[in-house]
C-alpha cells in the first residue's frame, strides 16, 4: 500500500485501524470520558459520511467531512452529559435526554440519584416517527 496516495480522511482511518491493532492502555479518572472515547473509536463515521454523500446532505451549505462528523459527535456527547446532569436534572432519572442535530443523535442516561452518567449512545438517524395515546 502506498500511503502517499491517501487523502487526509483515509490517513486518519488508517491511523485509527493501526491504533486498534496496537492499543495503548488509557487510564481514565472519569468513566464518562471512557464512554465518549469508546463511542468515538467504535462508531462507524465512514458509513455515516457515505450515506450523507449519497444523499447530498450538507451542513451549513458544505458537504460533511469526517472531521466535521467527529467534531459534532464529540460536541453532542459532551453536551448531552451536561444537559442530563444540569439543565434536565429534574426529568425522570430512567429516561434519556437527547441532543440532536444534522442527523446525529446523542442520548445520556443517569443514575437514580441523578449525580452520574451511566449510559451514552450515539446514532445517525435518517427517518423517525412516533405516536402515542394520552389519556
Amino acid at each position: 500500500m502506498e500511503i502517499s496516495n491517501l487523502n487526509s480522511e483515509e490517513l486518519k482511518q488508517l491511523q485509527m485501524l493501526l491504533n486498534k491493532m496496537n492499543p495503548t492502555e488509557k487510564v481514565y479518572l472519569d468513566p464518562v470520558n471512557k464512554m465518549i472515547d469508546e463511542i468515538m473509536d467504535e462508531f462507524n463515521f465512514a458509513k455515516v459520511q457515505n450515506a450523507m454523500d449519497h444523499l447530498n446532505w450538507k451542513w451549513r451549505g458544505e458537504y460533511v467531512t469526517m472531521e466535521m462528523l467527529r467534531a459534532e459527535a464529540e460536541r453532542l456527547l459532551k453536551g448531552v452529559v451536561d444537559l442530563r446532569l444540569r439543565e434536565f436534572k429534574n426529568e425522570p432519572w430512567n429516561e434519556p435526554i437527547h441532543y440532536i442535530t444534522g442527523g446525529l443523535q446523542a442520548a445520556a442516561w443517569c443514575d437514580e440519584a441523578k449525580t452520574k452518567i451511566i449510559g451514552l449512545e450515539l446514532q445517525f438517524v435518517l427517518a423517525e416517527w412516533s405516536s402515542e395515546i394520552k389519556d
